[in-house]
């Protein structure tokens, strides 16, 4: 049986999605993004030593909920993920509320904590992991890892 979650690194889980992070900023976007593509990319920015913020897991729907400095939304256009404005925590990119019960904070431990993961850094991991998840047919290997196209 696959783990719903699997990750290299050490992290303080917190076993609800309220309360949220003492660490989080007021004003904050949200990048949502395929929970293997974006768990991945993250640990390679640990790996590289770049300070990584509180995630919010969605077991019930495989997503990642990275939340990134405020203002990141307008730049954000990648294909393998979106980014909202303000603290939106839904799982679905149309922003419909996608009845989620099982989710949980991830905090990462250790001298790269930060508030929110810096998000240039991570639009460049979560780049090249997905061209890495790649197999020579142009299909993405990885279960869970989602496109969705942004003008």
């Amino acid at each position: 049986m696959t783990p719903l979650l699997s990750t290299r690194y050490q992290w303080q889980l917190g076993f609800a999605e309220i309360p949220r992070p003492l660490a989080l900023p007021r004003d904050y976007d949200v990048v949502r993004v395929g929970m293997v593509l974006g768990l991945s990319a993250i640990e390679t920015m640990i790996d590289e030593a770049h300070r990584v913020g509180p995630l919010l897991c969605c077991l019930e729907h495989r997503r990642l909920l990275v939340p990134v400095r405020a203002g990141t939304a307008h730049w954000w256009g990648a294909p393998h993920s979106d980014c909202v404005d303000g603290a939106v925590r839904q799982c679905r990119p149309d922003g419909g509320w996608a009845g989620c019960h099982s989710r949980l904070w991830m905090l990462p431990a250790g001298r790269l904590a930060s508030a929110t993961t810096e998000p240039g850094a991570l639009h460049h991991h979560l780049s090249q992991t997905r061209s890495q998840l790649r197999d020579v047919s142009g299909q993405l290997q990885a279960v869970g890892v989602r496109e969705a196209c942004h003008a």
